[in-house]
């Protein structure tokens, strides 16, 4: 069934057709997409060239500032397009797209390995800023360690229920050089 899923809402697995070999590194002017606001929160987004609404994941903290560990992450919609309206994710998107799943590797030092429910093959890491009580969400993108920031999703045509991406741009700052990248990658 999830592997099923993968092929929901614009984040899905497909087979790339050769004509699109050719459109491969046609880059989607990404500047004139809106940025959600930076918050303590705000862990990364994704975005996606079929439209401007973004998917924001950020911590899930309850009233009195308590980590949900059965569910660290809460995506929602920020509906650029509909007046920049936040609103909560359906349950078909929560469950088969957008969605997360949780695993507390390290209870002691609150360390969670998290995947996005359509694309279980990149690992991303919950965990706490060494020397600070603030969580960040980290990465591995073609040998390269980072700070999570945003994801992007090139598609070129296909239909509501099978999109078909052309590649993946994954962004955030390089723990290495402290400098912010964006690397690709294919589905």
């Amino acid at each position: 069934m999830k592997i099923m899923t993968l092929n929901l809402l614009g984040i899905m697995l497909i087979t790339i057709f050769p004509s699109f070999k050719n459109n491969l590194y046609s880059q989607t002017n990404v500047q004139n997409y809106p940025t959600p606001a930076k918050t303590d929160n705000l862990l990364f987004f994704i975005q996606r060239s079929m439209n401007k609404n973004t998917i924001a994941y950020e911590l899930n903290i309850d009233k009195y500032g308590k980590l949900d560990n059965n569910k660290p992450i809460h995506p929602y919609w920020i509906r650029y397009e509909e007046g920049g309206k936040k609103q909560e994710l359906s349950y078909i998107q929560e469950s088969y797209a957008y969605g997360t799943e949780a695993n507390l590797t390290n209870k002691k030092e609150l360390i969670f390995n998290i995947t996005l429910v359509s694309y279980p093959k990149q690992q991303i890491v919950l965990k706490k800023i060494p020397g600070n009580t603030k969580m960040k969400a980290y990465t591995s993108v073609n040998g390269k360690l980072i700070e999570l920031q945003k994801i992007f999703f090139k598609t070129d045509g296909g239909t509501f229920w099978s999109p078909n991406i052309v590649y993946i741009d994954i962004s955030g700052i390089d723990l290495k050089t402290g400098k912010y990248i964006t690397e690709r990658t294919l589905p």
